[in-house]
C-alpha cells in the first residue's frame, strides 16, 4: 500500500512539474510585442526604461531608435492589464536597447510607441 501511494505521488509531481515546463514553453513562443530597429545597440535593463506619456519629465536631448508594440490582447483572447502592457513595452524597448518609449498610442488590438535612447 506504502508502495502504490509513492508511486501516485511521484507520478501526481512529474505531470505538475512537466505541464509547467510545456507551459512555459508556450509562452516563451507566443509573442505578446514586437520591437523594430535599424540601429544595432546593446540591450538594455528593462526595469530602467521609462514610459514617457505626453511630453510630461521627457529627456530635452533623445534619439529616437525603433519602435514597439505590445498586444492588448492574449492569443485566447482575455484583455492584458495595464500592468502587463506596459511591462511589455519595457521589455521590448530594452530588446534594442532603448531607454524610453515615447509617443504611447493604443489601438484596438495593439499599444504602440517609439523607443528613444538618451543623448
Amino acid at each position: 500500500m506504502k508502495r502504490k501511494v509513492m508511486l501516485s505521488t511521484s507520478v501526481l509531481l512529474s505531470m505538475f512539474f512537466l505541464s509547467g515546463c510545456v507551459s512555459s514553453d508556450i509562452q516563451a513562443i507566443v509573442a505578446n510585442g514586437t520591437a523594430t530597429s535599424n540601429d544595432k545597440l546593446a540591450p538594455t535593463n528593462s526595469a530602467k526604461v521609462r514610459l514617457y506619456f505626453g511630453n510630461q519629465g521627457l529627456p530635452k536631448y533623445y534619439k529616437v531608435i525603433g519602435r514597439v508594440s505590445a498586444d492588448n490582447y492574449s492569443i485566447i483572447g482575455t484583455s492584458h492589464t495595464q500592468n502587463f502592457i506596459s511591462a511589455e513595452m519595457k521589455k521590448q524597448a530594452a530588446s534594442i536597447g532603448g531607454t524610453g518609449v515615447i509617443n504611447i498610442s493604443s489601438a484596438l488590438d495593439k499599444t504602440m510607441g517609439d523607443v528613444i535612447t538618451i543623448k
